[in-house]
């Protein structure tokens, strides 16, 4: 009995062990690490790398949402958002079935910050909060090259607005449905210009024609002879040339005193100013410039709440926006 009863107990303690084992091993699985920093222009150093992977995991793993890094010298022949968009579907990034999460592109061939969306993604950084992040990451460092700064810019921007939530004014607006908005906009029909009646023309008598007879010839020339002639007395009389009345005495004139002077230096002041960078400015390319012209788009600027989404090449939607750097 008692042997029979020590196999009991340890066939169930041997049970709970491999059971235990395989939690662990689940958890294990289910919060390893995955590879989500995608250095292809090697912009970064192993250990920049390493610790931007751990933090867009923290991330990953604390809301829900794939948080990518990825840098290029090549799009090969792609706008940013193009290259953006299909480097995450093709890579099978984003979690969930609409496979939530965003991915911050420095790309160095079209020299653009670009932030793609999907998912629940999309309801978090609305088009006003990507501008906020762009502005982080121009002012951690990118316009004087640090890569590594900008990327830790976009990460607290995003953790940011992560810990805020979704906005309750949140809601989302494709390019096609704001183009055709702004093509129904009603536009102030031309005023008609009033047209003048044409005038009846008053009736002209004719008129003589004008003739000079051979006196009038005559008198003309002599008037302009004499007139002549007085102007050229008058400028010979004035160029004339007088006799000096009080020559120069270079005698008297001529009397040199020098005096001995030195000078000394005895302090030198400097003067040093400061030149101030060029501020960060906004040019955004997350509109709709690919579909509708500057001056529409200008007239379109999205409220807060609103996110302007695009449909990627193989027919997926995405939000996104990016600056020119």
């Amino acid at each position: 009995m008692v042997a029979s009863s020590l196999k009991m107990k340890n066939s169930r303690i041997f049970v709970i062990l491999v059971i235990i084992s395989i939690l662990v091993s689940i958890s294990s699985i289910a919060f390893a690490e995955k590879n989500l920093v995608f250095d292809e222009g090697k912009f970064f150093s192993e250990e920049e790398i390493k610790t931007l992977n751990q933090e867009s995991n923290r991330l990953s793993h604390e809301y829900n949402i794939d948080i990518v890094i990825v840098t290029t010298d090549d799009t090969m022949g792609k706008s940013s958002r193009e290259f953006a968009d299909d480097y995450f579907e093709s890579g099978g990034l984003g979690i969930g079935e609409d496979r939530s999460g965003a991915l911050f592109l420095l790309d160095m061939d079209n020299r653009e910050a670009y932030i793609s969306t999907s998912g629940i993604a999309i309801k978090y950084l609305t088009d006003e909060r990507i501008e906020s992040i762009l502005d982080m990451v121009f002012d951690n460092g990118l316009i004087d090259g640090d890569y590594h700064g900008a990327t830790i810019g976009f990460l607290r921007g995003m953790e940011d607005y992560l810990k805020i939530g979704i906005p309750s004014d949140q809601y989302n607006k494709s390019e096609e449905e704001i183009g055709e908005e702004l093509r129904e906009e009603p536009k102030e029909e031309p005023k008609e210009e009033l047209k003048e009646e044409p005038k009846e023309e008053a009736k002209q008598e004719p008129r003589e024609k004008n003739s000079l007879t051979g006196s009038d010839i005559v008198l003309s020339v002599l008037i302009g002879i004499m007139v002549g002639g007085f102007f050229i007395i008058s400028v010979r009389y004035r160029y004339r040339f007088r006799k000096a009345k009080n020559p120069y005495s270079y005698k008297r004139n001529s009397i040199v005193n020098f005096s001995r002077r030195e000078d000394r230096l005895f302090d030198t002041i400097i003067t040093h100013r400061v030149i101030s960078k060029p501020k960060n400015e906004r040019r955004s390319s997350y509109s709709l410039r690919d579909t509708i012209s500057r001056d529409t788009t200008k007239a379109s600027s999205p409220s807060p709440g609103r996110s302007t989404t695009h449909t990627s090449s193989s027919g997926k939607t995405h939000g996104g926006g990016g600056r020119k750097f």
